[in-house]
C-alpha cells in the first residue's frame, strides 16, 4: 500500500509538472508586460500557498485565461489589474479557493488555542 501511494504521489508531482509546463509556455506567448505581471502576482500568490504550491495550478490557469483575453482584447496590462498590482494581487488570493499557508496557519493556531482552554 504504501509503495502504491509513494508511486501515486510521483505521478501527480509529473502530471503537475507537465501542466506547469504548458502553462508557462502560454505565458511566453503574451506580450512582455503581461509576462512581468504575471510572474510578480505568481510569486506573491506562491508565497501564501501550503505544501509544494501545486494546488495553485488551477487558480493560475485562470489568472492566465484572463490574461490572455485581456492581451487578445488589446487592454493595456495595468487597465486590466490596475495601477496597483499588490492589490489585485492581494485580492486575486483572498478569491482563490487554493488551499494557502494563511489557511493552514490559521488552522494551526484555533488548534493550539482548542488544546490550551480545553486543559484549562
Amino acid at each position: 500500500m504504501k509503495n502504491k501511494n509513494v508511486i501515486n504521489y510521483f505521478k501527480q508531482v509529473h502530471a503537475d509538472k507537465v501542466e506547469y509546463n504548458k502553462q508557462m509556455a502560454r505565458l511566453k506567448e503574451l506580450p512582455s508586460d503581461y509576462q512581468v505581471v504575471y510572474k510578480e502576482v505568481q510569486k506573491f500568490l506562491w508565497e501564501f500557498t501550503a505544501g509544494d504550491g501545486m494546488d495553485m495550478l488551477p487558480p493560475m490557469l485562470e489568472l492566465l485565461d484572463f490574461f490572455e483575453e485581456g492581451a487578445a482584447n488589446n487592454i493595456p496590462v495595468l487597465q486590466l489589474v490596475g495601477e496597483d498590482v499588490g492589490s489585485f494581487a492581494e485580492n486575486t488570493l483572498h478569491e482563490m479557493q487554493a488551499k494557502t499557508r494563511i489557511n493552514e496557519l490559521k488552522r494551526k493556531m484555533n488548534e493550539r488555542i482548542a488544546k490550551k482552554i480545553s486543559k484549562e
